[in-house]
Parts: structure tokens; sequence; C-alpha cells
């Protein structure tokens, strides 16, 4: 925000001046900004909008006077006119709340800066975007429309129009994958969830277009509608645990807890569910965090996370029939550990510290046109494609950036990809949208 600029600037005029210790210059800072003597017309407005903000620091501007301070984890800043009327409201986002059009500019031209910062501008009804890149000693701001359409460019990096730029695929901070080739390089759509879905665990969409959620503590389906942006509906299934995935079926929604058992959500959107309980037949260690319908089977498969050591150097892929309503207690699937697509590093991963960390499932889906077994894997940061013989087929590595932890996957009826992500205390969770598969 512009508080670092700015402070910026004082600090290094204070040094050339000759403050002799960062005692001192914070000091001397300090009592700069105490000096702004802030009408109280101005103090009123901002009273009146943030009543609950106490830490703030004052800057005159030529326009008028700005706050800057942190709500909600984020970095804002207000300014006012002398007479007090909010002129401006610039707040800091995450790189997910960004349009899809600016994403995809930035990726297409200018590869090899990294994000510094990017932040969004409220001017009476007007919205617009600002994206601050950097690159060694070479600094750009970019400006962009509530549609994602440029305004503006400024600062000393390379021109738009410069040849070098045309061929770029960003690596950095902002978060884009640096192949081209890669599925999962840039989000055509992306959504930032409420408080309520900080730590949603797993995802399924609907018929209607809209996606049932679940987090990791609260026995709740939560009806998300991508189309308002909206949480729309809740409806309460059994009470708080650790829940990390779900499939639905119709009406019915299937619930898997981190110890394999499964809950059987019948006529789920209702005020009065019925819900059957699935008894997991798994080893503790193993932490189950995948499920999927496998309806041609008529069965759900569930990936582990943990390990079972009676597996040896394999991690299971495991069924439960759902005739029976029982679990097979051997792996349907068994995948080696030492294949060699496990063993890379992932992006700047360090290599694991266990062999058995080289993969550990977050969500488990089938593509509904190949019949293809998806693994997401959010402690390594990969998608990948899981054979039937448990064999890594394709592979890619996704963006901690965009994607901070990685924990559901759903798919469209055409192959579009949905991914899940948690956030964090100072952000929300988000489910990021693409248009193809491995």
């Amino acid at each position: 925000m512009k508080k670092r600029r700015i402070s910026g600037v004082l600090l290094g005029g204070m040094l050339l001046l000759g403050a002799t210790s960062c005692s001192d210059i914070q000091g001397e800072i300090s009592e700069l900004w105490d000096k702004v003597e802030v009408p109280e017309a101005v103090k009123t407005q901002f009273t009146s909008l943030y009543p609950d903000v106490k830490n703030l620091d004052w800057d005159e501007e030529a326009e008028g006077f700005e706050a800057e301070f942190e709500l909600g984890g984020r970095e804002r800043s207000v300014l006012f006119s002398p007479e007090g009327k909010l002129l401006q409201v610039e707040e800091e986002i995450a790189a997910n709340s960004l349009p899809p059009q600016v994403l995809a500019y930035v990726q297409q031209h200018f590869d090899k800066y990294t994000l510094d910062e990017t932040s969004l501008l409220k001017v009476g009804e007007n919205i617009s975007y600002e994206v601050d890149l950097e690159y060694r000693d070479a600094e750009v701001e970019l400006s962009f429309d509530q549609s994602g359409q440029l305004l503006g460019q400024t600062g000393s990096g390379a021109s738009i129009n410069s040849p070098q730029l045309q061929e770029a695929s960003l690596v950095g901070s902002l978060g884009l994958a640096a192949s081209s080739a890669n599925a999962f390089s840039k989000p055509v759509a992306s959504w930032e969830l409420p408080s309520e879905l900080r730590e949603v665990s797993g995802i399924a969409l609907l018929p209607d277009g809209r996606m049932a959620c679940i987090q990791d503590e609260k026995g709740t389906i939560f009806i998300y509608n991508l189309t308002s942006k909206k949480l729309e509906e809740q409806y309460p299934f059994g009470e708080s645990g650790d829940y990390e995935g779900i499939a639905v079926d119709g009406k019915t929604a299937y619930i898997l807890r981190s110890d394999g058992t499964v809950f059987e959500v019948n006529d789920f959107m209702s005020a009065k569910p019925n819900v059957k309980e699935h008894k997991s037949m798994l080893a503790g260690s193993q932490n189950t965090e995948g499920l999927a319908l496998d309806k041609s089977n008529n069965r759900l498969l569930i990936a582990c996370k943990g390990h079972d050591r009676k597996l040896g150097n394999n991690k299971g892929i495991y069924a439960l029939d759902l005739r029976t309503g029982k679990m097979n207690p051997e792996p349907v699937i068994s995948i080696p550990l030492a294949q060699e697509p496990l063993q890379a590093p992932a992006g700047d991963k360090k290599k694991a510290k266990d062999g058995y960390d080289v993969l550990q499932p977050s969500s488990l889906e089938i593509h509904p046109q190949t019949g293809a077994y998806y693994v997401l894997d959010a402690v390594n940061q990969r998608i990948m494609v899981l054979e039937k013989d448990g064999k890594i087929g394709k592979l890619e590595t996704l963006d901690e950036n965009l994607m901070r932890q990685p924990e559901g996957l759903a798919f469209g009826p055409n192959g579009e990809v949905y991914i899940a992500t948690e956030g964090s205390k100072k952000s929300n969770g988000a489910i990021l949208k693409y248009n193809a598969a491995l």
C-alpha cells in the first residue's frame, strides 16, 4: 500500500540527514506522522465508517487526508476531502481475487516479474484494480477496470509492447505456472468463499450449477451459488468432526471423515435428512481425505493421506460397496511410492522427509468423460492422473500462491475442473475453475 512507499522515502531521507540509530529513525518517522493535523470533520467521518479501528496512520495528500490501517488482516487506505467526504478506498486483495482477464494479461506480458502487491480501488461506484510488479531494479504498476481491461501502466519496467514480453508465462509470486502447457497455469474464474468456508475441505458440483461444500470442523453441508457468489443454504447432518470429502448422487450426499467413516445423508437438502453411518475398516494412521463416487461400480473410492505400514512402500485406494454398505479392508488400487513421477520435489518444496510423504492425497475424483482417476495432493501442490494399476500418469504442479492448500476437487459435466483451497487466518478460502484437465 502507499504507506510502505512513503515510509521508504522518509527513511532514505533520514539516513542521508544522519540519523544514527534505528530507534532514532523510527522516532523521527513517528513524529512526522503525528504532526499531521487531521480536521475534525475527517476524524468524525472515519470513526462513523470504522468505529472499531484504533491503530491507524494519517497522511496529508494533495486531495485531502489519507488514513492507512489493517482491517480483517488486510491493509486498507481511505482518502477524505478536508470537509470529510469519502473520496477513495483502496484495499489489499489476494491475487486469486483478481478478474481472470487480469491474470491472463500479466501472464502474457510480464514473464519474469514477481508480484509485489494487488489491490482494489473504489472511487464512488467505480471499481478498478492495481497490480504492482517487480523484476530486479524495475517496478511496474498496472491499472485495470472492473472488467479486467488495461487502463494504464506506470513505472520503470519494459514497455508492454516490448517483443520479449510477448513470449511470456509468469513465474513468481503471482503464481501462474511456468509452462503454457500446464493446464492449471491460469484459472478462467475464481470465487472467494465466505468465512464459514475458510477451511473448506471438499466440494461437489450439483446439477443446478451450485457447489456443495464441507469444511473440516462442522457437520454441515454448505450450498454456495457460483453465479450470485453467495452462501445460500446450510444443511446439518452430524456433530462437529474432521470432515474431508464429499460426493453427491442425486438427493444423497456422502461425507468422509478423516478416520475413514462415511456418512450417507439421504435427502440431504431437507430439514430432516436420514443419516446412515458406515464404519471404517482402516488404520487410524491412514488419515482419509479423498472421496469419489464410482457410479459404474456402485461404490465409493477412498484415498488415504496417511499410511499403513503393512502396505510397505505403497499407499492404497479403498472401496466401500454401496449395495452392502461395507468397506473392503484391502486396497482396490495399490500405489507404489517409489515410482519416478513422485520423487521430484514439487516446485520449491524440499525433498520429502519420509518415503510416505511423496504422495499425500487431499482429494479424489473421477473424470466424467474419460473415467480417469484424479488425485489432488495439497502438501506437495500437485494434481495427477492415477491409472487403475496404481501408476501415476500425467502430473502437474499447482501454484501455492493461488492455492494455499488445495483440498477439494470437482468436475463439471464437460470436464471443467474446480479446485477448492483453504484460506488462512488473514484470507478466506477460494474456488478456482479451469477449462481443461490433464
